[in-house]
């Protein structure tokens, strides 16, 4: 509307005018955006680099600590797509450091982090969950069995966590898609385990 009514009062004033004096304040922002882009990804980049140094060494349980302790959704939901792909080498007591990984990014705001934590959570879920119900349920050991209590603590800390899910289940099936086929299922599961 602006571009039209200069036009109108002066024909001497072109759009092309317009354009080139709107261009140093295009190129300012997009170089301010510029420059946030790659500061993220270089942040993004020496994230990956400390979990690389993790998976290098087979510390699977220090890449799961040092990506509980970066606040970074993407760099979770990486690490969450390599072990989905690597389910084998998980085990209860790594099943139990994911858990608040994946609880987390369910709270993200993009849709690929959500995915990934609901892919992962119902394989996780399929497998441990369980074992989790059966161990938390199983009458106390009589005697010293610190294999056994040290697997219960474990077990008790994945059980809060897991009845946490459900709650969150209903906001992800409403907005259907994927994601909702994929709570549905991940709702079944845990009433199945």
């Amino acid at each position: 509307m602006l571009r039209g009514d200069l036009q109108n009062r002066d024909p001497q004033i072109t759009g092309r005018e317009l354009t080139s004096s709107n261009d140093g304040d295009l190129t300012e922002d997009l170089m301010q955006n510029h420059d946030v882009f790659l500061s993220t990804l270089q942040s993004r980049l020496t994230k990956l680099q400390v979990l690389r140094h993790f998976w290098d060494r087979n510390d699977i349980n220090g890449a799961i600590d040092a990506v509980r302790k970066l606040p970074d959704h993407s760099v979770q939901a990486d690490l969450m797509s390599i072990l989905m792909e690597k389910m084998e080498i998980l085990t209860l007591d790594l099943f139990s450091c994911l858990l608040p990984v994946l609880l987390g990014l369910l709270d993200s705001k993009i849709e690929r982090h959500a995915n990934i934590s609901l892919e992962m959570l119902l394989k996780l879920v399929a497998v441990f969950g369980p074992v989790v119900r059966s161990t938390i349920s199983a009458p106390p050991v009589i005697g010293p069995d610190l294999h056994a209590e040290k697997r219960l603590e474990c077990c008790s800390q994945c059980f809060i966590h897991l009845q946490k899910i459900p709650k969150i289940l209903p906001v992800f099936i409403r907005r259907g898609g994927l994601l909702a086929k994929c709570a549905q299922e991940l709702n079944l599961v845990l009433q199945n385990s």
